[in-house]
Order: structure tokens, then sequence, then C-alpha cells
């Protein structure tokens, strides 16, 4: 009787430990099968995300990619986990499934209720479901080598893609004139650096305000303000010079007032450049100060000359940075080769063609005739309408010439305060006496 309780409870153990396997298994195929649509959405989605921001330049190294892909695919189980707990079987419902696949015709239920007898093992007891490996695994591996694949698939950046950000030109042109100065030895490093860094101020905006109203006027005005030192550099420069000239060269033709007006000259031009809101490169400054106009036997004509030389040449360099392009046919630019171009078309050809094969050079040419039109547009003639018919209030019919008329007869002063007649009207009315009754009527609604 012993061996039999124990051989009982050894198959109780067992057939309970199948039924638990078997409920594992069922449970787990569950869990499976709603998170691995999570699995491949996840998969879809996180490729996207990465290749876009990989494509804006964001730098995404597996290393900080594998932790998020880690942490996804652990909710994204989670999720498949709460899906799937209303198909999970318990392990009663595991001890149906093996009496029906091993046709135990319920012994293992009625066993379990404590009304039967556990029934013997059978080898190779089977619950009859098989995993199927590539279905399971398919979802895993589709999840990894999405991310894989857009972490390793090479894009074009939009950064590298878009076209170059146009700047408004002003600011390239001032670039462009500091590094001219101080290439020249005119201005100094720092004078170019302070420069340069008001533009990168203006450029430090948002592009998308680069050509804002503000941002254009300030560019606008810093450019002028430029322009204006550098064209009055330019000209003190060249004062100077043509003074040093005039007393080098010309010294004994010269009045005694024609050399005091170059000396004040030259002495004006050297304030005005120290004045001037560019650095002056300091050699230069120390050589022009090094100058007494009124004894310039101090240096060889050598050296006046070669100093006189430098000083042109750095004015004609001012005055090429900001010169006047000039306008088409005003003798003022590089445009009037233009017009003299245009001036010889103007008379070739034979105007328009005449349809034939020698109908000369076809279309009429598109130039300006000097020959005036008048179209009488200065000639004023009046505009009249006798038909009233169709006049609206308000419409103006004629303006004619006229003045008051003023009645010049003179009258002469007059008594006042006399009464030449009686009242009238109401003025009868309040002339005559009222009775009490009257009056007090009047003065209840008069009050």
């Amino acid at each position: 009787m012993n061996a039999d309780m124990t051989n009982q409870v050894q198959l109780s153990t067992a057939w309970m430990q199948q039924a638990r396997r078997t409920r594992r298994k069922v449970n787990a195929g569950w869990w499976l099968a709603r998170a691995m649509p999570l699995l491949v959405i996840a998969g879809l989605a996180g490729f996207a995300v990465i290749f876009v921001l990989r494509s804006r330049g964001v730098d995404l190294p597996w290393q900080r990619v594998w932790p998020w892909a880690a942490g996804g695919g652990a909710i994204l189980m989670v999720a498949g986990w709460l899906m799937a707990r209303r198909q999970f079987i318990s392990t009663a419902q595991a001890l149906v499934r093996l009496e029906s696949e091993l046709r135990l015709h319920n012994a293992l239920t009625v066993a379990a209720a404590g009304r039967g007898a556990w029934p013997a093992l059978i080898e190779k007891a089977d619950d009859g479901w098989r995993w199927r490996w590539q279905t399971v695994g398919g979802p895993f591996a589709a999840y990894a080598a999405s991310l894989a694949l857009a972490l390793w698939l090479p894009v074009a950046q939009e950064a590298d893609a878009k076209a170059p950000v146009v700047e408004p030109q002003a600011w390239g042109q001032m670039e462009s004139w500091m590094e001219k100065l101080q290439e020249e030895q005119i201005v100094t490093e720092e004078e170019k650096e302070e420069q340069l860094a008001k533009i990168s101020d203006l450029r430090d905006q948002p592009p998308e305000k680069w050509f804002s109203h503000e941002s254009l006027n300030a560019g606008d005005t810093l450019k002028e303000q430029l322009q204006r030192d550098i064209q009055k550099l330019a000209q003190d420069l060249s004062t100077a010079e043509r003074s040093l000239n005039a007393l080098q060269n010309y010294a004994d033709q010269l009045s005694v007032a024609a050399k005091e007006q170059l000396l004040k000259d030259f002495d004006q031009a050297l304030a005005d450049m120290k004045a001037n809101a560019l650095e002056i490169d300091p050699k230069l400054m120390e050589a022009l100060a090094g100058i007494d106009p009124k004894d310039l036997k101090g240096l060889s004509k050598e050296q006046m000359d070669q100093l006189r030389e430098s000083m042109k040449k750095k004015a004609g360099e001012c005055n090429g940075l900001c010169e006047n392009p000039g306008f088409l046919g005003d003798g003022e630019g590089e445009d009037d080769k233009l017009a003299e171009m245009l001036g010889k078309m103007e008379g070739e050809g034979e105007g328009p063609g005449n349809g034939g094969i020698t109908r000369g050079p076809g279309t009429a040419p598109l130039t300006l005739s000097k020959e005036e039109n008048d179209f009488g547009t200065n000639k004023t003639e009046a505009v009249s309408n006798t038909d009233l018919s169709r006049a609206r209030v308000g419409d103006l019919m004629a303006i004619q010439d006229g003045k008051h008329e003023v009645d010049k007869t003179s009258a002469g002063p007059q008594a006042a305060g006399a009464v030449q007649n009686t009242g009238e009207g109401g003025q009868q009315v309040w002339r005559e006496s009222l009775t009490p009754e009257e009056k007090a009527v009047l003065k209840r609604v008069f009050r």
C-alpha cells in the first residue's frame, strides 16, 4: 500500500512537471505572437529615425545606439506580455492538452482532482506543439538588422547637399577691402581684425535674418562708413603727396603765400590721417611725421621720391577699392566700352528683312532713335458736354469766375434803443397781460 502511494506521488510529480512545461511553452508562444509584430514595426521606425538623423549630420555611433535599442526591445517585450495575458493557459488546461494528445481520456484531470489514480508515464510524452524557430527568430533578426543597416548604410548629409548659403554682398566686399589694405600696409592688423569682428557679428545672426531690414541696414551703414574712411584716407595721402612734390621740385617758383598754403595743406592732411577712424600703419605715420616740409634737405632726393611714390601707390589702392564704376556713357567707368560698342552697332545693317535670300540682317535693330516724337501731350484742350440727361447729384456743372455783390450804400450812424413798432407774433403774445391762473400754469410748466 505504501509502495503504491509512493508510486502515485512520483507519477503526480512527473505529470505536473510535464503540464507546467506545456503551460510555459503555450504561454511563451502567445507572448511571442503578440510581441513579434511590435518588433518589426519598431525596427522600421528605428531605421527611419536613425537614417534621417544621420542625413542631417548627427553623429550616431553604435555605442550610443545599442543601449536605446536594447531598452526599446525590452519595453516592446513587456508590452507584448501584457497583450498576451488573456490567452495564457493554466496548469489544469495543460493537463487537458496532454490528455487530448496522448488519448488518456481525462485520466490526468481525474487524478489531479483526487478521484482516480495517476496513469503510468509515457515515454517521450508530447503535447503536440513544435517551435518554428524561423518564425520566432525572424522578427528579432529584422529588428536588429534594421538598426544595424541604418547605422551602416552610407547617406548624403543634407548639410552637404544644400546649396551654399548666400550672404549679403556688402560683407564679402568689406572683408576684401580690409584684406587689401592690410596687405598693402596701409592699416594695422588690429584694425583689420576689428572691422572683421563687426562683420562677424552680423554673420552670427541666424541665416534667415541676414536679409532682414535691420541686418541689411546695419551692413550698409557699416559699409558706407568704411568707404568714407577709405576715401578720406586716399584724399589725405594725395594731398600730402602733392604738397611734398610741389615743395620739393617747385619751391623756387612758388610765392610765399603759396608755400604757406602747401605747408598748411600738408599739416592738415597729416592731422586728418591721425584722426581717421581707421588706424593707419605705424611705419607710414612715422615716416610722414619725420618729414619737416619747411626743410626737406634732411632727406635725399631718392628717399623723397621713394616716399612720394609709396604715398601715391597707397592712395591709388584706396581709390581703387572704392572707385565708382560709372554709368553708361558718362565717361567714368568701364561701361563706356559698352556704350561705344552700342554706338557703332546703331548704324549697322539694312533694316528689317524683306523675306528674300538677301534680306539683310533680318530683325530690326533694338536701338533707341535720336529723333524726338511729339505726341502733343503738352497741349491742353477744354472738354464740354451739353447733354445733362446722365448728370448725377453732386456732379460739377461748370466753373465760372465772379465776385460777391456788396451793397456799398452808406447808412451812417443810427440811434439804438428806440422801438419803432409794436411786437408781432410771439412778441405780441408776451406783451399781453396774463391772468393769475395762466401765470400759475406757465410757472408750473416752465420751471
